[in-house]
């Protein structure tokens, strides 16, 4: 048996009924289920473990489960309670105040030590015995609720609209931050893809700023778009991602770095890639500091990107911190391996 960390949203939270479907870029992680292996639940949005769910059966993306353990939220046990927290593999050596940064938690479908995992488990299956509730802000929560809406394929997800103010503030904050940062995380990008083997792409007009910081034997770049079966408007969308990765003439992996501009105006370049490419399996990542990973998550849940063709914004990028960057860039590189950057990013819910 083995265990699994798997993350819930509020809604996803709140219509479970023994079977959960993940995204597709999560396949690999899903066909590495068997009958018997345990998903620890975790419900971000309020920092709690809620569950234990033991795999019965998969099928492609859908995979059916059997609630072993399912506690209300007023159950659910923070995850900063003490005795756990001092107890996990990937807590014990964090402080409780910088909870919102664990790698582990990024991403749904981690694998967990089997000891976290039985830990996890043992915590609780005797919360559940034990009854034992903790108070939680419930008008926030009923909030995110609120805000949930419906798409054209029946499919409920919950919107945000951020604060224009707000975002007008932060946006002429950052924009007025040296970009050096921004250009390093670029440079770290460029190196490991060039490093497992891929084809490089970074706009003409960044390239002289990167080659600053990044200064490799040979450059494996490509010049151009020219030999590729695009049409206009595709081509002139690719062009302007911040960094490529390709592989035989595809896109494997894009990335939108943000800093010192709008979030907004990345959101709408992976928008309109995928409006003009729907069937396009390149995985896409938004890659910002963790201090602008809240505003992030709160635009792509606007409702015109939550309702956009052909799947919600949110299940067509994920979001890689700039701490994840420098964590799976520091690891051994294989050759072709993006799929080892996957343990880093984590699905906007």
């Amino acid at each position: 048996m083995a265990y699994y960390l798997v993350l819930f949203s509020p809604t996803a939270y709140e219509s479970f009924e023994g079977s959960l479907r993940f995204p597709e870029w999560r396949a690999s992680a899903v066909a590495a289920l068997r009958a018997g292996d345990c998903l620890i639940a975790y419900l971000p949005a309020l920092s709690r473990w809620i569950g234990v769910l033991e795999v019965q059966d998969v099928r492609g993306a859908q995979v059916r489960l059997q609630p072993l353990v399912w506690l209300t939220l007023a159950q659910g046990i923070p995850l900063t309670h003490p005795r756990l927290w001092a107890a996990l593999s990937f807590t014990r050596q964090r402080d409780p105040d910088m909870a919102s940064a664990i790698p582990t938690l990024r991403t749904t479908l981690t694998p967990l030590s089997e000891a976290d995992g039985a830990l996890l488990a043992d915590f609780l299956r005797a919360q559940a015995a034990s009854g034992q509730e903790t108070p939680y802000d419930q008008a926030a929560y009923q909030a995110l609720l609120a805000r949930r809406l419906t798409r054209g394929d029946g499919r409920s997800l919950i919107a945000a609209m951020p604060d224009l103010h707000d975002v007008h503030i932060e946006d002429l904050f950052y924009s007025n931050i040296e970009g050096r940062e921004t250009v390093r995380v670029q440079a770290l990008l460029a190196d490991a893809g060039a490093k497992m083997g891929y084809t490089i792409w970074i706009p003409h007009e960044d390239r002289s700023v990167v080659f600053r910081e990044w200064k490799p034997r040979q450059r494996p770049m490509l010049d151009s778009f020219d030999q590729f079966d695009l049409d206009q408007l595709t081509r002139e969308t690719i062009e302007r991602f911040d960094m490529l990765w390709l592989q035989d003439g595809q896109i494997v992996r894009a990335f939108e770095i943000e800093h010192s501009y709008s979030i907004y105006l990345g959101l709408l370049r992976i928008a309109d890639f995928f409006s003009l490419q729907p069937q396009a399996a390149t995985r896409v990542h938004l890659v910002a500091p963790d201090s602008r990973r809240e505003r992030i998550f709160q635009e792509v849940r606007r409702p015109c990107f939550s309702l956009m063709q052909p799947a919600p914004l949110c299940e067509l990028l994920t979001y890689l911190s700039y701490e994840g960057v420098r964590d799976f860039t520091a690891q051994p590189l294989q050759p072709f391996g993006a799929d080892g950057l996957d343990a880093f990013v984590e699905t906007i819910e």
